[in-house]
C-alpha cells in the first residue's frame, strides 16, 4: 500500500467519489478539488479524515487543508483520482447552467491559478531586488552598484518583472488549456523593442493601417496578458475547429494571430492596463483617506481571509499594485505585520501550554515560523480559542497603526517566514528601519498579551495522529 492510499481514498469517498471530482491541484498546504455536484460533499467527514486539518469550499474549489507535505500527497490522489496532474481544473465544468453567482469565484479561480505557476519567478527575482537593495546605497551601503556583482544582481531582478508579460501568457495558457506557442508571442509582443520604441517615443500608430494603439509600456504588467490569453482561447479553438485537417499547421497560426494581434493592441491590453492602473488608484486611495486604519484593518482580519479563502483575492490586488507601481503600502504591509503578530501569539501559546499540547503547540511555531505555513495555526488554534484570536486581533491592529504612520512600504517578494521583513528592503533605509519597528511591535505585543491573560483551556491545536504507513515521515 502507497503511503497515502487510505487519506486519498477516504477523501474521493466523501467528496462524491471519483466521477464527481473533474480537477486537482494544490497550493503550499492545500489540496484543492474541483467537484461536479458539490451537494455530494460532505465536509464535515472530510474534515474528520486523519491527516486533514480542515475543510471548506472557497468558491468553486473545495479546498482540504493538509500541511507542507501536500505535494507529497497531490501525486498519490491524482492517480487513485484517475485526473491528471497538468489537467485543467475547468475542464468538464462547461456544461454548468450559468450562474451570475458562481462569477467571482470563476474570475478568483482564474487569476490565481494563472498566477500561481509563476510565483516562484516572482519570489526568485524578488530576493535578488531585495539583495540589491539591502547591499547598495539605499540600506547597509557595503558594495559600489557599480560592482559586477551589484550589476549582476540587479540585472537578474529586474529581468524577473520586466518580462512578466511573457510568463504569465505561458501560466494562462496552461491554465485555459490554450495554445502556449500563440500565448508566447503575444506576450513577447507586448514588450517587443519596436513596440516599446512606438510608445516611448510618442509616434501616433496605427495597427495594421487601421485601428489606433494606445500608447502603453506594458512591460512588468499582469492583466493585460491575463485577458488576452483569456480572450485567445476561443479564438484559437474557433479556427481551430473550422479551418480543414490540410491547411490546420499554417492556417490557425496566422488567422489566430491576425485577430489577436490588433484585438489585443486595440482592445484587451489597454482595458487590463486600466483595470490595474484602477485597482492601484483603489488601494492609494483607501490609504490617502483611511491612513493607517486602512493597514489596521488588513493585518486584523488577515487570519479571517485566510480561513475563508479571501486572502487570495485580497493578495491580487497588493501583487497588481506591485506590478504598477512597484512596490504596496496597504495589503502586503498588512499582511506581513499579520504574520509577526501570530508568531507572536503562538509563541506566548506554546510558553503557557502544558503536556500534550505544548508539543503540539511547538510543532506550529516551528511550522509558521520557520515554514512560512499559518494554516496549521489559524485552524488549529486561531478559530478554535477566542483568546487567542483577541489576542492576535489586537496585536495585528495595533502594530498595523504604528506601521501606517510611520509610513512603512514593501518594496520586493522574498521569504514568507520569519525573513518576511526584509520584503521591506528596497525603498528608503528609513522604510526598512520604520518596517522593523512596526513588526517588532507586531510580534512583542501579542506575545505579551498572550502571557498575562492566557489562553482558553482544551481549545487549543488539536493534532490527528497516524499510524507509521499514513501521514507521518
Amino acid at each position: 500500500m502507497a503511503k497515502y492510499t487510505e487519506f486519498c481514498n477516504e477523501v474521493i469517498k466523501n467528496v462524491g467519489g471519483k466521477e464527481n471530482i473533474s480537477g486537482v491541484v494544490h497550493c503550499m498546504t492545500r489540496l484543492r478539488l474541483n467537484v461536479k455536484d458539490k451537494s455530494k460533499v460532505n465536509v464535515e467527514a472530510v474534515k474528520e479524515v486523519k491527516g486533514a486539518i480542515g475543510a471548506q469550499f472557497s468558491g468553486e474549489q473545495f479546498q482540504i487543508i493538509i500541511g507542507q507535505h501536500v505535494s507529497e500527497i497531490y501525486p498519490e490522489f491524482c492517480e487513485i483520482s484517475g485526473i491528471e496532474k497538468t489537467k485543467s481544473i475547468e475542464e468538464n465544468l462547461d456544461k454548468e447552467p450559468f450562474d451570475f453567482k458562481k462569477i467571482p469565484g470563476k474570475v478568483l479561480d482564474f487569476i490565481s491559478g494563472s498566477i500561481a505557476p509563476i510565483l516562484p519567478i516572482m519570489m526568485g527575482a524578488g530576493l535578488f531586488k531585495m539583495l540589491y537593495a539591502m547591499l547598495g546605497p539605499d540600506l547597509f551601503n557595503v558594495m559600489n552598484v557599480e560592482h559586477p556583482f551589484m550589476k549582476m544582481i540587479s540585472i537578474v531582478g529586474n529581468c524577473g518583472f520586466y518580462f512578466m508579460p511573457i510568463f504569465v501568457a505561458w501560466s494562462t495558457a496552461k491554465k485555459v488549456n490554450t495554445s502556449i506557442p500563440m500565448a508566447l508571442l503575444l506576450g513577447a509582443l507586448l514588450i517587443d523593442p519596436n513596440i516599446l520604441s512606438i510608445v516611448t517615443t510618442g509616434e501616433p500608430f496605427k495597427m495594421y493601417g487601421i485601428l489606433s494603439m494606445p500608447l502603453v509600456n506594458y512591460a512588468q504588467t499582469l492583466l493585460p496578458t491575463l485577458l488576452t490569453v483569456w480572450v485567445l482561447q476561443y479564438v484559437f479553438k474557433f479556427f481551430d475547429n473550422v479551418i480543414p485537417k490540410s491547411f490546420k499547421i499554417m492556417g490557425v497560426p496566422f488567422c489566430t494571430l491576425f485577430i489577436m494581434i490588433p484585438l489585443m493592441f486595440c482592445g484587451l491590453a489597454p482595458i487590463g492596463n486600466w483595470l490595474g492602473e484602477g485597482m492601484s488608484w483603489v488601494i492609494t486611495t483607501l490609504y490617502d483617506v483611511a491612513g493607517p486604519l486602512a493597514i489596521a484593518l488588513v493585518s486584523a482580519v488577515f487570519p479571517f481571509l485566510i480561513a475563508t479563502g479571501m486572502h487570495v483575492a485580497v493578495g491580487q490586488i497588493g501583487l497588481v499594485n506591485m506590478t504598477t507601481a512597484g512596490f504596496d503600502p496597504v495589503v502586503f504591509v498588512g499582511m506581513n505585520i499579520a504574520y509577526y503578530a501570530m508568531s507572536g501569539m503562538i509563541v506566548a501559546y506554546l510558553i503557557r501550554a502544558k503536556g500534550e499540547e505544548k508539543q503540539m503547540a511547538g510543532v506550529n511555531a516551528v511550522t509558521l515560523i520557520v515554514g512560512g505555513i499559518s494554516e496549521p495555526t489559524i485552524f488549529g488554534v486561531l478559530v478554535r480559542n477566542k483568546k487567542a484570536m483577541i489576542v492576535q486581533v489586537i496585536g495585528s491592529a495595533i502594530a498595523g497603526l504604528v506601521g501606517g504612520f510611520l509610513g512603512v512600504t514593501v518594496y520586493s517578494f522574498g521569504a514568507t517566514n520569519f525573513m518576511t521583513i526584509l520584503q521591506f528592503a528596497g525603498g528608503p533605509g528609513q522604510d526598512f528601519i520604520n518596517a522593523c519597528i512596526a513588526c517588532g511591535i507586531a510580534f512583542i505585543v501579542p506575545l505579551v498579551l498572550g502571557l498575562m491573560i492566557g489562553f482558553d483551556e482544551k481549545k487549543g491545536f488539536k493534532l490527528r495522529k497516524f499510524k507509521s504507513n499514513k501521514l507521518s515521515k
